[in-house]
């Protein structure tokens, strides 16, 4: 579960460093003007889009002025451009899913450790504690709703723990 509870869709702006296992990165190194590596800093601590980082938001200005770049002068890069893009769809999903899947194992483990101590209250309120911040997931865009309406069908398993005995 992400921090950021923002307008923005997260998806449209995270740009993973290597796409998947077998996947290639690149290192590239620049000097820059102290306004915008400030810049970068502001918009990587601002909340306002879902970047955890400098390097964030470094990829994601590299993609989209590659993207404006394509749209200008579609023959030069383009099919290049769909090959990325496809890619980084594909690692956004793969991301989403390890976050999903690591959310609810936490959740079991300590669910478990809670009930093996005999202190279902504390379990219970754990559960409790995920629900009420699965239900502040968004509903916009649908995707993120799509995710919301998952962690919910995923943590109906611990209804059972959500009443009191």
């Amino acid at each position: 579960m992400s921090s950021y509870r923002g307008k923005y869709d997260p998806a449209d702006f995270i740009v993973p460093p290597q796409l998947g296992k077998d996947g290639k990165s690149g290192r590239i190194q620049c000097y820059l003007q102290s306004g915008h590596e400030r810049a970068l800093n502001i918009l990587a601590r601002s909340g306002v889009f879902p970047f955890e980082e400098r390097n964030d938001v470094v990829r994601w200005c590299i993609k989209a002025g590659l993207e404006k770049l394509s749209d200008m002068e579609p023959i030069l890069i383009n099919s290049v451009m769909r090959r990325t893009n496809l890619m980084i769809a594909m690692a956004q999903e793969e991301i989403e899913r390890m976050k999903f899947f690591e959310a609810f194992d936490k959740l079991r483990t300590a669910v478990s450790g809670h009930m093996g101590r005999n202190d279902r209250a504390m379990a219970r309120d754990l559960v409790k504690r995920y629900r009420d911040q699965i239900e502040k997931m968004p509903d916009e865009p649908e995707r993120e709703l799509r995710w919301k309406i998952k962690y919910l069908d995923e943590l109906d398993t611990f209804k059972h723990l959500e009443v009191d005995e």
